[in-house]
């Protein structure tokens, strides 16, 4: 099964954003026949992601779509239990643990990247992005307006190299440090993408591939980006 075939297969069930009993059946049926390697499964995935932010309507509500989400993943874990296997991994600072390993996530990024990061001041993880902007992945960025024209700012340097930015200019912070890569696997922490937090600051930052929170984060960073659409 292609590309496009999946994509077919997944828009027929997303039309009202319930799916059926006879629906559920008859993609249970679909994927017990397909051979669900990582390969596969990474492209129902990022399919359906995409689906989820291309195709709800303005007035549907999160919820609505969310639960659309939520059953098509169910599905797949229950097709293939090997494939649903977690992969999560924990780094600490200070020391350069983390930003490295947000410096490989970024250039091991095939597709998308989705940033909400209260700031960004690390100019390694800055290059990293801007790398992954040149070989054509699509990044977005969310940010807070307390610290984006602060001195060591990069946020206006990858705003103007073309990456889509929205701040939020609220008198609240958007305080999150979470980051989405091709819909595979979503790294979040208490970790700031700043040089103090990887020399001198106690900070986390984990890393997983769990679906249930890769669906709960990609509606976070949906519901943020059209928030502060300006």
């Amino acid at each position: 099964m292609d590309r496009l075939q999946i994509r077919n297969m997944l828009l027929q069930t997303f039309e009202d954003f319930q799916m059926t009993r006879s629906e559920r059946s008859a993609l249970n049926q679909i994927f017990s026949h397909i051979n669900l390697t990582d390969h596969n499964l990474s492209l129902i995935r990022n399919e359906a992601f995409q689906i989820f932010r291309e195709n709800k309507p303005a007035d549907a509500s999160d919820t609505d779509a969310l639960s659309w989400l939520e059953d098509l993943m169910k599905i797949l874990a229950n097709t293939n239990t090997r494939e649903a296997t977690l992969n999560s991994e924990a780094l600490f600072s200070p020391h350069d643990d983390c930003s490295h390993r947000i410096c490989r996530m970024v250039s091991s990024a095939r597709k998308n990247i989705d940033i909400c990061v209260f700031t960004i001041t690390d100019d390694r993880v800055t290059e990293a992005i801007l790398d992954a902007h040149a070989r054509q992945v699509q990044v977005r960025i969310i940010t807070d307006n307390d610290k984006s024209f602060d001195r060591g700012s990069d946020i206006e340097r990858l705003g103007e190299s073309g990456i889509p930015v929205r701040i939020d200019q609220s008198e609240f912070h958007m305080h999150h440090k979470f980051a989405l890569f091709d819909s595979e696997f979503v790294l979040t922490g208490s970790y700031n993408w700043t040089r103090s937090a990887s020399f001198n600051n106690s900070e986390n930052l984990v890393i997983t591939n769990d679906p249930g929170l890769l669906i709960r984060f990609e509606s976070e960073f949906e519901k943020l980006w059209n928030d502060f659409l300006v």
